[in-house]
């Protein structure tokens, strides 16, 4: 992301954390901490001493005033990350919903106060103002709405908060893209003819493709999910998102061919060093790498079209961002296998889905379109027919009046 702060850093670390460093004016080489980013209160003071090379002692966040938006998103957070640990909510919510409300309580009013030191009681206007500040990012505004959605909902089964907020009739301006873009038969050949039998980007695709398994799982998967059936060796596992069902699979042939260019372990994917990746975040970061060294990328820009660089010096260049994903594989392995005629529970028990809905958004497209065929193939057949002088059907097939004769449509 591009900033107007010299110097400033932003990128993630090995467990998929938001991290901010500065480098210091005048000393390249000196990167300092900061505890957090612009819009952020006390940012100004951090990133001022971090340029100077001197690090602030980070001090102990004042209480919110009571009533306050603030408080109510810290009093919702602090309660999601107790769901969390008991295993009701998953962790990547609760990380979309704190960035949302941490947004959203950072935007400063026409008159200059944060929205997170306004009482929770907010207008509809409010929440309007707020999803405008976003400007074009609609898909962060949405992020944000969502979050502030729930954390009302929550609000209102607690005395202290609002009521029937209006919050609740602000719709969202965001129009989805279409998610993950599925990879094409070009895609898969580019990145295999990069990254060889034996490499770790290779093993990451065939276990991609051959589970067809979410990225959150993959670190965790290896022999121990290895079970035999009747002579048919299958990976088995539960899948991490809440409410997903239990996946059993026979192993593609794909992956089983390339796990002999690798030694045992604990888990068919590591890092460089050997070791399991330590999050998905992590394996995620080094699966983006694999597919820009592919050429699956695009220059990377910010909100304005500007071209991002990253380095100084000889070594400054374009960002690259990659275009294709693990999820990517997922959605085309279920278009694939709804083209070869999968029902909905078939693909359903692949996926570890619990709703049929969501099998049936691949399914429904291939049906219409095979229906859409046999109806274009009928035709021909009766354009054929009356061509022919056959345009009514044969006596036997009039049921029980075939005694009566057939009338001829006749073609000049």
């Amino acid at each position: 992301m591009k900033f107007d702060f010299e110097g400033l850093k932003d990128d993630y670390t090995a467990a998929g954390t938001l991290r901010w460093r500065v480098r210091m004016k005048g000393n390249r080489d000196k990167l300092t901490p900061i505890p957090m980013g612009p819009g952020e209160p006390g940012f100004h003071e951090h990133y001022a001493a971090a340029r100077r090379g001197e690090k602030l002692e980070v001090k102990k966040p004042e209480k919110p005033k009571t009533g306050t938006l603030n408080a109510m998103c810290d009093a919702f957070l602090l309660w999601m990350e107790a769901q969390v640990k008991a295993g009701s909510y998953d962790v990547k919510t609760l990380t979309s919903r704190r960035t949302g409300l941490k947004q959203a309580c950072a935007i400063r009013d026409p008159k200059g106060n944060r929205m997170g030191s306004l009482d929770a009681d907010l207008p509809r206007e409010a929440f309007v103002f707020v999803l405008d500040a976003f400007g074009e990012r609609t898909g962060a505004a949405a992020t944000c709405l969502k979050a502030l959605k729930a954390a009302y909902r929550w609000g209102e089964d607690r005395s202290t908060y609002p009521k029937g907020s209006p919050v609740f009739g602000v719709k969202s301006k965001h129009k989805s893209g279409g998610g993950a873009v599925s990879w094409t038969a070009e895609n898969v050949e580019k990145f295999l003819t990069t990254h060889g039998p034996g490499t770790m980007a290779r093993l990451w695709f065939c276990l991609a493709y051959g589970t067809h398994s979410r990225i959150g799982d993959a670190p965790t998967l290896g022999p121990g999910n290895e079970t035999g059936h009747d002579g048919v060796l299958f990976i088995e596992w539960q899948p991490g998102k809440k409410g997903s069902a239990f996946v059993s699979i026979p192993m593609e042939d794909l992956l089983a061919e390339e796990l002999k260019f690798h030694e045992d372990r604990d888990t068919y994917l590591v890092t460089e060093y050997g070791r399991p990746f330590a999050s998905s975040g992590s394996l995620d970061n080094r699966v983006r790498k694999w597919i820009i060294a592919a050429g699956l990328c695009v220059d990377a820009k910010d909100e304005d079209g500007n071209l991002i660089y990253e380095g100084t010096g000889k070594k400054k260049k374009v960002k690259k961002r990659a275009t294709r994903s693990q999820h990517g594989i997922r959605k085309g392995v279920a278009a694939l296998m709804a083209e070869s005629g999968a029902s909905e529970f078939e693909i359903m028990a692949s996926f570890g889905w619990t709703e049929a809905k969501t099998a049936a958004i691949y399914t429904k497209k291939f049906q219409r379109r095979g229906s859409a065929a046999s109806a274009s193939k009928r035709m021909a057949a009766a354009a054929e027919a009356a061509a022919s002088g056959q345009g009514g059907p044969r006596p036997s097939e009039r049921g029980p009046h075939s005694d009566q004769s057939t009338s001829k449509i006749r073609v000049e």
